[in-house]
């Protein structure tokens, strides 16, 4: 279960982290009034937003008298979650369903193509900064005047080879 007190705790319904995330798996804890009457099968109906976007049932795991489902949340906006049994009847929080915050950032697993496109953008736009460019041109005048001593440091040695 939650490591967190929850709001719906005292309904009987969890989830598994405190804050959830685009991209986030997440379960879902239910034992609440239908499996404290004896329901054999729940299954949770989400959707997303006050629209209930994508709305889905998910068949839920009986572990005892606990049932619970892994859910991935797929969208920004806050997942509402009622249940319903077997016998067509609901759990839905008096009508006011079960609804969880979701933030819109994206998940730690995702997070890291994020980094590396930050990454990319520092790079570009230090391309195009004005203090990115003078240095460039310093690294570049420096590796050349390396390169044109060494020439000089070159020929000067043939040239003493040659007149022994």
């Amino acid at each position: 279960m939650a490591r967190t007190k929850q709001e719906y705790v005292n309904n009987g319904v969890e989830i598994s982290k405190a804050t959830l995330g685009v991209g986030d798996e997440v379960t879902l804890f239910y034992k609440g009034l239908l499996a404290q009457s004896g329901a054999e099968a729940v299954y949770a109906h989400i959707g997303y937003g006050e629209e209930w976007e994508d709305k889905t049932f998910i068949p839920m795991e009986r572990d005892n008298d606990v049932f619970k489902a892994t859910i991935r949340i797929d969208h920004p906006d806050d997942l509402n979650v009622a249940f319903k049994d077997s016998g067509d009847n609901w759990d839905n929080n008096s009508m006011a369903n079960y609804s969880f915050k979701v933030s819109k950032r994206v998940s730690r697993k995702s997070s890291k193509s994020s980094d590396s496109e930050e990454k990319s953008q520092k790079k570009t736009s230090c391309k195009t900064s004005k203090t990115c460019k003078s240095a460039a041109a310093e690294k570049g005048t420096a590796t050349k005047t390396a390169t044109a001593k060494k020439t000089t440091a070159s020929k000067a040695k043939k040239s003493t080879s040659t007149e022994k």
